[in-house]
């Protein structure tokens, strides 16, 4: 089948731009694992499309489409994570000044409001014994977040300068965080129908091709001719395209990392 070679060549290229999971095979060989699921999807839809009768060209277009999905898949599943763990930050800082209300040091009310949230927060309360800029620098590292890289260094510098003034840079810390999660729920909701109306726009036209080809025999004829593959070619460059460009339009940027 010339369809699937063809587009298992296409597929190494552009399974490539996808997230890598790297796995350790024999020989000490690394493969990236999301390169490789992206184009075992690719390849089958491709494969069902072509034994379904569907013409070569647009059997290689079903299978570039359908590669990025597993990488889209797990991208859209870490964000949805980091959005969750982003939520709890107010939580925290809120019960943070509560411990420090009843008397106890800002180490001691961090480590004391991580033990109450549970989940990666744990992560604050280990470490016993070492100094707590330590502490909140490993943690930083690890989660690599800017959102924790701001709260953790201010924490950080706020047990350090200490006085009275810590719970006043706690409270401007929390309405800043809280601000800045409003606004990013807010915006993500507004943008919501623009990402449905891209994710439409380059299904449909597909989706209506493939429906042609399934009922009307001369419609397949005709994208098997030279002119209906660059059609199809055109067609698919367009379509992805629009899709990026409307994606990355609807899209916040992330705040730089400014502590590392």
């Amino acid at each position: 089948m010339r369809a699937v070679t063809v587009l298992a060549a296409m597929l190494g290229v552009i399974s490539l731009g996808l997230e890598r999971w790297p796995v350790e095979v024999a020989f000490r060989l690394w493969l990236p694992l999301g390169l490789g699921m992206g184009s075992g999807v690719g390849i089958g839809v491709g494969a069902a499309a072509f034994s379904l009768g569907a013409p070569d060209v647009v059997a290689m277009a079903s299978g570039v489409l359908a590669a990025p999905l597993p990488g889209a898949a797990r991208r859209s599943a870490h964000r949805r994570q980091a959005l969750r763990e982003a939520s709890r930050w107010p939580d925290f800082l809120a019960a943070v000044r509560s411990r420090i209300a009843t008397g106890a040091s800002l180490p001691e009310a961090t480590r004391a409001a991580a033990r109450h949230l549970g989940g990666r927060f744990l992560e604050l309360d280990r470490g016993i014994g070492e100094p707590f800029a330590t502490s909140m620098a490993r943690v930083r590292s690890h989660w690599a977040d800017p959102l924790a890289d701001r709260v953790l260094t201010t924490l950080s510098i706020a047990a350090e300068v200490g006085g009275r003034h810590v719970d006043s840079v706690l409270s401007a810390l929390a309405s800043s965080v809280g601000d800045e999660l409003r606004l990013r729920r807010a915006h993500d909701a507004a943008l919501t129908q623009q990402r449905l109306t891209a994710g439409v726009a380059l299904v449909a036209p597909w989706a209506m091709l493939g429906l042609s080809i399934a009922t009307n025999p001369t419609a397949a004829d005709a994208y098997s001719s030279s002119t209906g593959t660059w059609i199809v070619a055109g067609g698919l460059v367009a379509t992805v395209t629009g899709y990026l460009l409307a994606r990355r339009s609807a899209r916040l940027s992330e705040p730089p990392r400014l502590f590392s």
